[in-house]
């Protein structure tokens, strides 16, 4: 029975994949098997049981005391409106980090998955502003209420892309004190994050069988089936002014909403109102 998780729970395009990487080093961390299993988020996995969550996991209680996942899933209201509830049914200890970053710049990064995944068909769908996903997932404030609602804000941290990418290891240590776990851990590999999509790979349907076998391989190796089986990102989908206008006009009342009753520093993004 796994009593204390860590749910990296958004938002997408935000860096989550690197800062799930840097934590699965810990000692004291154990890292889901799959880095998004979606849980709580997804009706399909959610019928399996807690059961079957737990065994997405090698936990080691003589040595682990955080079981960690990264389902960005998690805050994407209204698409995936369940997942805040569902957890807090669960009698267990969950800690949430959630990590944003200029909501123009994860837009972009949005749109340009998409397009590449060919899950987003047009290229410049933003004039589209009625039940806009990406919109809706750049809404942080709206995406965090519920957690704020059904869990104590001392389980909660908002961090910064900005800071992973500038300052991983101070970002860490902030983050290792934050699940009680050892802050002086010497982490390895770690880099300056950037979520530039040129150049990243988007998944092809065949990896989905393969990465439950690959993951017991090296990270290089992992990558490189990937990238063997998968599709490079071209060029990066950019905002023009115009759309950009569109977006902080729309986005406004919830970034003012973060600054006001979450504290976040919107002008790190070169946003004030």
């Amino acid at each position: 029975m796994i009593n204390n998780f860590a749910l990296i729970i958004g938002s997408m395009k935000c860096g989550t994949t690197s800062l799930f990487r840097y934590l699965s080093e810990h000692p004291q961390i154990s890292p889901c098997k799959q880095k998004e299993p979606n849980f709580f988020a997804s009706d399909l996995n959610w019928e399996k049981g807690f059961d079957w969550y737990q065994k997405l996991w090698d936990f080691d209680p003589t040595k682990h005391l955080i079981a960690l996942e990264g389902s960005t899933h998690y805050t994407k209201i209204p698409k995936f409106p369940n997942a805040a509830q569902r957890i807090s049914t669960v009698k267990a200890n969950f800690k949430f980090i959630f990590i944003m970053r200029n909501p123009l710049d994860r837009i972009e990064s949005h749109y340009t998955h998409g397009f590449q995944a060919n899950w987003q068909s047009i290229k410049q769908p933003i004039e589209d502003i009625e039940n806009n996903h990406a919109l809706e997932v750049s809404q942080y404030a709206m995406q965090i209420d519920e957690y704020y609602k059904n869990f104590s804000s001392e389980n909660i941290l908002l961090l910064n892309f900005e800071d992973l990418k500038l300052y991983p290891s101070s970002l860490l240590r902030r983050v290792c004190l934050f699940l009680g776990i050892d802050d002086s851990f010497p982490f390895s590999n770690i880099r300056s994050a950037s979520n530039t999509s040129k150049g990243k790979i988007i998944d092809s349907p065949m990896w989905s069988s393969i990465k439950p076998i690959a993951q017991y391989f090296p990270w290089r190796f992992q990558q490189a089936i990937r990238r063997s089986i998968g599709k490079e990102v071209g060029e990066k989908i950019k905002l023009s002014d115009h759309q950009r206008d569109l977006v902080l006009k729309e986005l406004h009342d919830d970034l003012c909403k973060l600054k006001r009753d979450y504290d976040v520093d919107i002008s790190r993004w070169g946003i004030k109102f």
